[in-house]
């Protein structure tokens, strides 16, 4: 029997352990805290702003505003717009050609920029074509080629015989006066047209001749203007 006994409490003793080392490891529930979590509070979206057309975009990127949306401009950001410009003015590669599309200042004028050159050593027949010239239809002449829709430039002639003259002859080109810039530098340069000459030395028609020829050479302005 005090085996039996020495055995039950034995039993007893591990049993007990058991359950105090159970008691000491679990861990106890969590009690809610009585404080609550900060909120937080929501982010509020950016906002973006959508390029539009200024002059300064006309003057970098060489895209007037009837093209803008043209171009696909208008589907940037302002600020990718205006990062575009700025990759473009520093870039040292940089070449616009900037040229006249047709006279639109007053509506349906064309401005003319007129040299005359060679031997015209009393100013005679320069101030005969300058005439001519200013009669046409719709032109003004102008003082600057930047001013100008179209140039107009005419070399003279004089033909002689015998240390005699006889008349004048003269050679002519229009252009289209344009502005190139590169990297940054702006200059006067031209597009050349039409290249002829008139023959008749002993004909009183230069000047007549010359004007009636440029305003052959005007016609795709004139219709250009009118649409």
């Amino acid at each position: 029997m005090k085996d039996g006994f020495g055995f039950a409490a034995s039993l007893a003793v591990v049993i007990l352990a058991g359950h105090v080392t159970l008691a000491q490891t679990t861990t106890p529930p969590v009690t809610p805290s009585a404080t609550p979590a900060p909120h937080k509070a929501k982010s509020t979206p950016k906002t973006t702003t959508t390029a539009v057309w200024a002059p300064d975009v006309q003057q970098a990127l060489n895209v007037s505003a009837t093209d803008f949306a043209a171009v696909g401009l208008n589907k940037l950001t302002k600020a990718q717009l205006q990062a575009l410009e700025v990759v473009v003015r520093n870039d040292p590669n940089k070449h616009l050609l900037t040229c006249p599309a047709s006279g639109t200042v007053p509506a349906g004028r064309i401005h003319v920029f007129l040299t005359v050159a060679g031997d015209d050593s009393t100013g005679a027949i320069a101030g005969q074509i300058k005439q001519a010239v200013s009669s046409l239809s719709g032109v003004d002449l102008v003082d600057k080629p930047a001013q100008a829709d179209r140039a107009l430039h005419v070399v003279i002639q004089e033909q002689t015989t015998a240390k005699r003259t006889i008349g004048f002859t003269a050679s002519y080109l229009t252009g289209t006066p344009c502005i190139e810039t590169v990297a940054g530098k702006a200059t006067d340069i031209e597009m050349k047209g039409t290249l002829g000459t008139y023959t008749d030395a002993k004909g009183a028609g230069l000047a007549m001749d010359l004007a009636g020829m440029l305003d052959q050479d005007l016609q795709p302005l004139r219709q250009a203007g009118t649409h």
